[in-house]
């Protein structure tokens, strides 16, 4: 058995590091058409390709972004940098992002380390836990005098992110099978959101009033204290109104799994 672990440990490494160990090679049988370090070469290679590949599925926008030949050497330089730390490879992208931004020459494009961010965001998007939601009932049956106490809980799929670029147009087109868009810097930046309303993951952009009153309930404020964040974007009398509009969109959005209503 001692023996057995010995071997299945040395193809590990060799496999994960993508160098020969000599013991490795001796047990390999060579035959007169392939010699052993071919043989290895196969499982490293396969491992490589199928991890690029599951990077290439998990980031088509950064892959259109980036072309096919740049973002094939990104994954193959991410995967020598970044042992797979997960038993399962849906996570092995999770620090792609984080390579990009800090690796020569692909940090000289921060256009990539944003596409690559966003599209993980969707990514947890789609595989974020199942929550039970509120409908537009249960919103209704909030007593007048109670909507100034009350304070929403957001579903665990909502991710924001604010953007110096066009990303998501360009994530669209690819999902589309359009051409792409011209890459665009946008000034100022842009507040977006992604999330998932039952099993369909959506993004659009934020207005800046409704990203704030997004800050505001992440802070735990209160509908009241959404109006006075909106404020600062809206006459008085305006407000209300406004406020209610946002909560409806997102009780239809699926974003909202509670109302809490807290006692004077």
């Amino acid at each position: 058995m001692s023996a057995l672990v010995d071997l299945q440990r040395d193809m590990q490494a060799c496999v994960l590091q993508g160098s020969d160990i000599p013991q490795m090679l001796d047990a390999i049988i060579a035959t007169p058409a392939v010699d052993a370090t071919q043989r290895l070469g196969v499982y490293v290679h396969g491992y490589r390709a199928r991890l690029l590949e599951m990077l290439g599925n998990d980031f088509p926008g950064l892959r259109a972004l980036a072309g096919a030949e740049a973002f094939e050497c990104m994954g193959l330089a991410y995967i020598n940098a970044t042992p797979s730390s997960h038993a399962n490879i849906r996570w092995y992208g999770d620090r792609l992002a984080q390579f990009a931004r800090t690796t020569v020459p692909w940090s000289d494009r921060p256009a990539l380390t944003e596409m690559a961010t966003f599209e993980w965001a969707i990514g947890l998007a789609f595989d974020a836990a199942a929550q039970n939601v509120v409908d537009a009932p249960a919103v209704a049956a909030v007593a007048a005098q109670d909507w100034p106490l009350m304070r929403l809980r957001l579903h665990a799929s909502l991710h924001r992110q604010t953007l110096a670029w066009n990303v998501p147009e360009v994530r669209r087109a690819v999902d589309h099978d359009e051409a792409l868009p011209t890459l665009a810097a946008w000034s100022p930046t842009q507040p977006w959101i992604v999330w998932r309303n039952n099993a369909t993951v959506h993004y659009r952009r934020l207005d800046d009033d409704e990203a704030a009153a997004l800050d505001a309930i992440e802070r735990g404020a209160s509908f009241a204290l959404v109006c006075e964040t909106l404020c600062d974007f809206h006459a008085v009398d305006l407000v209300a109104t406004r406020a209610a509009r946002f909560f409806r969109r997102w009780i239809d959005d699926q974003w909202v799994t509670a109302l809490d209503v807290a006692e004077s």
